[in-house]
């Protein structure tokens, strides 16, 4: 494997605040940078990795892409729910969701391989980052968890069931419960557990594989594959998933998931997630 680095910059990595951005041996690197916050995604990380996989889809010497994150614990833990504030209405929170469905939409639609190589724990919208790639490779310490459904809400994006096999998913989406690294790798979710001080030698590595073969020959392999899932239903799942998602998110009357939202509001994130998962005990 090659070890040649190329400037940051022809990726464009001037002016990122929360990714880093860098190519080597014609793989760019985008690294989400937020790891104080756990690499949580607020409105401006959305916005940065749309830019970052635009810059690196139409770069002619970037061939495969590696979407990975800062720290040793947390791959990503879902979207800020600090940095913003909340959405106030129905249009408000349509908004939300749709902007936000529209970066991990881009992602996947992404014309260049992409692998997602998982430092740590993967978590609600950060569990969509996990697995919208082309391959994953996880740490032995990595585990993805989509918990919305203990907090009233639902997934960002309905990706699972597309993606693993489906008993495993229920377990996963109505307990809300952690699938380990190795656990991921046999429902399908992620192709590799590797230890976490060579995760990102293996990404490149494999991303280097991939990027050997002809350029347009990847991409019309991933269009035809997407086209394919498309057809059997795949974006049309997407669209109604998040409008139900934003209807539940709006609604008004939910006893529980009221009570949960107002700890969030009034005693801090720290208190929302003991109420919340206390019920669930130990796992």
């Amino acid at each position: 494997m090659t070890t040649t680095t190329t400037a940051p910059a022809a990726v464009g990595a001037d002016g990122y605040e929360d990714l880093l951005v860098t190519v080597t041996a014609g793989v760019a690197t985008i690294t989400l940078n937020r790891p104080a916050k756990h690499n949580a995604l607020r409105q401006q990380t959305f916005a940065e990795l749309g830019r970052a996989f635009d810059e690196a889809g139409s770069d002619p010497a970037v061939r495969a892409i590696v979407l990975t994150a800062a720290g040793d614990r947390i791959f990503c833990s879902g979207i800020d729910l600090d940095a913003d504030g909340l959405p106030d209405n129905s249009q408000e929170w349509d908004d939300h969701t749709r902007g936000n469905a529209a970066i991990i939409s881009k992602i996947w639609y992404c014309d260049k391989p992409v692998i997602t190589a998982l430092n740590g724990g993967a978590i609600a919208g950060g569990c969509n980052l996990a697995v919208v790639g082309d391959l994953t490779i996880a740490a032995e310490n990595a585990f993805l968890s989509e918990p919305e459904i203990r907090h009233g809400a639902l997934s960002p994006l309905l990706m699972l069931p597309w993606l693993m096999q489906f008993k495993a998913f229920n377990e996963l989406y109505l307990t809300g419960d952690r699938l380990s690294a190795e656990r991921a790798r046999e429902a399908g979710l992620v192709n590799r557990v590797v230890p976490a001080d060579q995760l990102l030698v293996e990404a490149q590595r494999l991303a280097e594989r991939v990027a050997h073969a002809p350029a347009y020959a990847a991409t019309l392999a991933k269009r035809a594959v997407r086209l394919t899932l498309d057809i059997q239903g795949f974006k049309a799942a997407q669209d109604a998933h998040r409008y139900i998602d934003t209807y539940l998110l709006a609604s008004n009357g939910v006893t529980e998931k009221e009570r949960l939202m107002s700890i969030l509001a009034e005693q801090g994130m720290g208190a929302f997630l003991r109420e919340r998962d206390t019920p669930y005990g130990e796992r």
